[in-house]
């Protein structure tokens, strides 16, 4: 049983890992840094030292995955990715362009989130299990062959699915 718990977490933990650097790179190769600078300083006329200014004060300014400048294994741990993912895996999220902590506005935003998705789940969840056990003991063939024709019907991504 320990074993399998085990093997599990290391499971969790490497989805988590590749979650996240799979993030990191849409996140840099869509939105560079440059881009990010330009973005926020107002467009076309910025100086490359205002860019390179917000850069630095950001943190921006450190190489993504490889540090050639440092020596040993500073060359992999001194780089905007290693930073990013050990304060995100110990929940530090940092703070927004406007200056909120975005970890109290998770907390802030969860309450009304989970007001909607709960009852939403709950009356999901009782919706399927009632029509399940209908099909289970009514047993009719055209319930039987049309339960996956109206679930088909009912799917708001039908669109995708159609023929």
């Amino acid at each position: 049983m320990l074993r399998f718990l085990t093997r599990k977490l290391a499971y969790g933990l490497a989805i988590l890992i590749g979650i996240n650097l799979l993030t990191f790179v849409l996140f840099f190769k869509v939105n560079t840094p440059d881009d990010m600078a330009r973005m926020q300083l107002g467009g076309k006329r910025v100086t490359p030292e205002a860019i390179e200014k917000w850069k630095a004060e950001r943190g921006y300014d450190r190489p993504l995955f490889f540090n050639e400048q440092e020596q040993g294994i500073a060359k992999l741990s001194n780089t905007l990715f290693t930073d990013s993912s050990l304060r995100m895996f110990a929940f530090d999220f940092g703070r927004a362009d406007s200056g909120r902590d975005i970890a109290s506005e998770i907390v802030r935003r969860a309450g009304p989130s989970i007001a909607l998705a709960l009852p939403t789940f709950v009356v999901g969840l009782g919706v399927s299990i009632v029509l399940a056990l209908g099909l289970a003991f009514l047993e009719p063939p055209t319930l039987i062959f049309g339960a996956p024709f109206c679930a088909w019907c009912s799917c708001p991504f039908r669109r995708f699915f159609s023929l």
